[in-house]
């Protein structure tokens, strides 16, 4: 079940993000087309804008001007061809600002801690490492979690607290003002590994 959650959360940002991303690519017309059709409600001084723009122009004793109309926002596809379509023009990008850390694959990970890759994997399904997905079964892992020889201590019930390890990571790196400002992961690093549990059962009363 946890697994499907992780899924669907990455898929859920991937898609996310290249839809915003089409989205800051539209003019103010196609903006505006766009939230009439999903019922978004216009600020009142924006739809005048665009109906004094759309109205033609009056001209005293001739006819009225031609107003040249757009394509519109084109043909609807089906789900299948949209989601191909977003695989194609989303980038992964492994150095997020949120992540705020390098993140490596599994491969170099085992090389690194000189440990066997049954054992990453263990300590992934135990919740004792951060994953973040890469595709459908693959993992990246970002590298501040670790010590010389292993995951750091805490790390195991940090991740078990929120509903996925992307959530968890991310707040792991924010700076938070219930670890004296400083990012929780670092507080975890330095050994303070109580003060983080406490901060993160604090944020998490008020989700």
């Amino acid at each position: 079940m946890e697994t499907k959650q992780v899924k669907q959360s990455q898929q859920r940002h991937v898609l996310t993000q290249a839809i915003e991303a089409k989205v800051h690519r539209l003019d103010m017309d196609a903006l505006v087309r766009l939230a009439a059709d999903l019922k978004v409600p216009v600020p009142a001084a924006t739809a005048r804008t665009q109906r004094s723009k759309s109205t033609p122009a009056a001209h005293p004793g001739g006819p009225t001007e031609r107003v040249l109309v757009g394509k519109g926002i084109g043909r609807v596809i089906p789900a299948a061809e949209g989601t191909r379509r977003l695989d194609q023009i989303s980038v992964e990008d492994e150095s997020t600002d949120w992540a705020e850390s390098e993140l490596v694959g599994a491969g170099e990970i085992v090389e690194r801690l000189g440990v066997a890759r049954g054992t990453l994997d263990n300590w992934r399904k135990g919740n004792k490492v951060i994953a973040l997905r890469k595709g459908l079964r693959n993992y990246v892992y970002p590298l501040r979690q670790f010590e010389r020889l292993g995951p750091i201590g805490g790390l195991e019930r940090l991740a078990s607290m929120f509903s996925s390890h992307e959530e968890a990571w991310e707040w792991l790196v924010t700076p938070n003002r219930m670890t004296d400002g400083k990012a929780p992961i670092d507080e975890l690093r330095a050994g303070n590994i109580e003060p983080v549990v406490k901060a993160a059962e604090g944020a998490l009363d008020y989700a």
